[in-house]
């Protein structure tokens, strides 16, 4: 079998025809298997091809989405196999973007504890909500130990702000008691 095109469809994928049969392929695989037009390739190379290709696309679809959106690698597995792709295949693709270094869970989860810590959460919710997004517990822990002081103090600062101006029309006490139960309730220990 001779291709007899290959042209560039949209950045990344080229439509390969062979025989008035179109193939849409991704650039890794055209330089890989060094495909242009006039190269002669046999089904076999061809079929195996076409199967790295699709592995290739899952993969990407992957790296593309827990990138975009900051996802974990449960979040993106249950994000492919909702696209049809079975678990199997969705495990495969995210173990390999983790371990080229695509997909890096633990500085994941040091970014998004940062993030939450200056919203004023404090370090019990980050752990809920961390857990809750199925990151490890180990990661969990890590990422709670390298919060830097200053982002829980300021997103606690600054919820105690908010606060006080909602409770200012409120007694002492009534006031300390509020404050105390909206402190529990985003995650820090006490005042």
């Amino acid at each position: 079998m001779i291709i007899s095109d290959l042209k560039r469809v949209k950045p990344g994928y080229y439509e390969l025809s062979i025989e008035a049969k179109k193939y849409l392929v991704t650039e890794d695989s055209v330089l890989k298997y060094r495909l242009f037009k006039g190269y002669e390739i046999s089904q076999k190379q061809l079929e195996e091809c076409l199967v790295e290709d699709d592995f290739s696309k899952i993969k990407n679809k992957a790296f593309v989405y827990s990138l975009k959106y900051l996802k974990n690698g449960y979040e993106t597995i249950r994000y492919l196999e909702d696209r049809g792709i079975p678990y199997i295949e969705a495990k495969k693709a995210v173990e390999e973007i983790k371990k080229e270094g695509k997909l890096n869970e633990q500085a994941l989860a040091n970014g998004i504890a940062a993030g939450l810590a200056r919203s004023s959460n404090g370090p019990y919710m980050i752990r809920f909500k961390l857990k809750n997004r199925h990151f490890d517990s180990n990661v969990v822990e890590e990422a709670l130990s390298s919060l830097v002081e200053e982002d829980i103090l300021w997103g606690k600062e600054k919820l105690f702000k908010k606060a006080d101006a909602r409770y200012k029309s409120l007694s002492k006490i009534e006031k300390d008691c509020k404050m105390k139960e909206l402190l529990y309730r985003h995650g820090y220990e006490s005042l």
